[in-house]
């Protein structure tokens, strides 16, 4: 008879074959964007659509401006 706690709670967690980066934030409007940026701190940035001009949605992404050193 199996374990049920393995089984249900700990495959994913502990599996060895998952080794999985974390993916940037992304945002379905640029308000979202920008409100998020704001609650960050982060005040020189771009947002990038990721999805293609053509598309009827967007995907957007907060890539902040590298600070530049005087």
């Amino acid at each position: 008879m199996g374990s049920r706690f393995w089984n249900e709670r700990h495959t994913a967690r502990f599996s060895p074959r998952r080794h999985r980066k974390t993916r940037p934030k992304t945002f379905k409007t640029e308000e979202g964007a920008k409100k998020w940026a704001h609650a960050q701190g982060i005040t020189k940035y771009k947002l990038v659509n990721l999805r293609s001009p053509h598309a009827s949605t967007q995907k957007i992404r907060v890539v902040a401006s590298p600070v530049q050193k005087l």
